[in-house]
């Protein structure tokens, strides 16, 4: 059974990896907004139908929409607008490894801001993984447009931040509303505002002037239903089985599958300089995680729980 769950989570981490390098693609052949918007609704018309099924109408009251509402603002629809946008300036091998600092950063926010416990190993895991991105955006070629380049990566940090700050009012609302209702219910909102967000950029013609061929579609429905509807389903059930601790070592293959697919597709030059950095985050995360991976924060081996960090997806 743990096997097919680990083969599950390696697919999940490869089609977010892959979806990077999709969306760099798409907004490079459509308005990035539009982008962001279908597939964020798409995504979310994806979801909602698993959610009616498993649990109807789900109520919430006033604190839970509260906080529903700010999973959505953060998590999806600042995260997506910062995404695209740093998706248009700087290259996907950059992205994927930028992306891939997400457990550092949530578990070095869920110190500071909840009280979750910082030691040596997160402090060590937090410094080889940030120093091994810093060294890779920090290398750019002389004709790789260094002032936009790194703007780029900025832009896509913003959006790794926004996502993980995101995930800290999702702690607050675990173990009382089912994940997928929290991730249904967050895209949702996320997609509304993406959309009035995208007809106010653009007005009328905000979707209708997508001239996109049959590959634009196929990409822009599996970033939409694979990667992020069918990749929640398939995270949430991960952590459910496995835990959130173990569940998050499979964050590790992000930025490979994202540098190896802007390799093969977008034609990005990988470089000695990506291989070391990947290897420093794979290491930081590996370090910094080690102790709640098997055992949780307890001596006694833990079985698998209910999860307390449900995750989003971008």
């Amino acid at each position: 059974m743990e096997k097919r769950i680990y083969l599950m989570l390696a697919g999940v981490v490869i089609s977010w990896g892959l979806n990077v390098v999709a969306v760099k693609y798409l907004t490079e052949q459509a308005p990035m907004f539009s982008v962001a918007a279908l597939r964020i609704i798409f995504a979310a018309l994806a979801m909602l139908p698993f959610v009616w099924k498993g649990y109807g109408w789900f109520k919430l009251n006033a604190r839970q929409w509260i906080l529903i509402f700010l999973i959505g603002l953060t998590s999806v629809f600042i995260n997506q607008i910062f995404l695209v946008w740093g998706l248009a300036l700087t290259s996907a091998i950059n992205a994927a490894l930028i992306l891939g600092l997400n457990p550092l950063s949530t578990a070095l926010l869920a110190a500071i801001f909840l009280g979750e416990g910082l030691g040596w190993r997160l402090i060590a895991g937090i410094v080889l993984g940030f120093t091994g991105v810093v060294l890779a955006v920090a290398s750019k070629s002389a004709e790789g447009g260094i002032a936009v380049a790194g703007w780029g990566d900025l832009v896509v940090l913003g959006s790794m931040l926004s996502y993980v700050i995101g995930s800290l009012f999702v702690k607050k609302l675990a173990g009382r509303i089912p994940a997928l209702v929290i991730t249904a219910y967050s895209t949702a909102i996320g997609a509304a505002m993406l959309g009035a967000a995208d007809l106010g950029i653009y007005g009328a013609r905000a979707f209708t002037s997508i001239d996109g061929d049959a590959f634009f579609w196929i990409l822009m429905l599996f970033s939409a239903w694979v990667a992020t509807a069918l990749g929640n389903l398939g995270w949430n059930y991960g952590i459910q089985m496995l835990g959130a601790g173990r569940t998050a070592i499979f964050l590790n293959g992000l930025p490979f599958a994202g540098m190896a697919g802007a390799f093969l597709f977008l034609g990005e030059h990988l470089h000695w300089i990506h291989a070391f950095a990947f290897a420093l985050t794979a290491a930081g995360i590996m370090l910094a995680l080690h102790k709640r991976s098997g055992t949780g924060h307890t001596s006694k081996p833990s079985k698998p729980a209910k999860p307390k960090t449900p995750q989003l997806t971008s």
